[in-house]
């Protein structure tokens, strides 16, 4: 009797382990969070953003500015534009956008369409009320 019993746990165990093994394991979505790196046109194509990463964190600075976002903006080159994101394994949410004229600060979610798009949904506490920007990638 105890034998069978110490075969439903030591299985039970196994079993335990093996659903957890999945999720505690971190190196699966590390890589692919970093697809993002790089440098993306706004949709004026005139100024860019370089995305990159610290720690586990990723962060946008201002790479390139166009005449018309200097003007309308005021906006600078290495300035810091999105900070803090994180990925999740879906996509990059957490975040923030750090408003280049007013230094507001709003919430902001990055998603992957493809390898050369990239989209920005920036909102301020209700995610249903956002403003959407497509991003594409910089040619290299």
């Amino acid at each position: 009797m105890t034998s069978l019993r110490s075969q439903y746990y030591f299985w039970g165990f196994s079993l335990f382990v093996l659903l957890l093994w999945p999720i505690s394991s971190k190196s699966s979505t590390d890589h692919t969070g970093d697809q993002i790196l790089g440098r993306w046109l706004f949709p004026a194509r005139g100024s860019s953003v370089e995305v990159y990463k610290s720690g586990d964190r990723y962060f946008g600075r201002i790479a390139d500015v166009s005449p018309t976002g200097l003007r309308q903006f005021g906006v600078a080159k290495n300035q810091l534009l999105m900070q803090n994101l994180s990925f999740d394994g879906k996509g990059w949410s957490g975040g923030e956008l750090i408003h280049p004229k007013t230094g507001n600060h709003f919430d902001i979610e990055l998603q992957l369409l493809d390898s050369q798009t990239l989209t920005a949904r920036v909102y301020k506490g209700f995610r249903w009320l956002h403003k959407e920007y497509v991003l594409t990638r910089a040619p290299q």
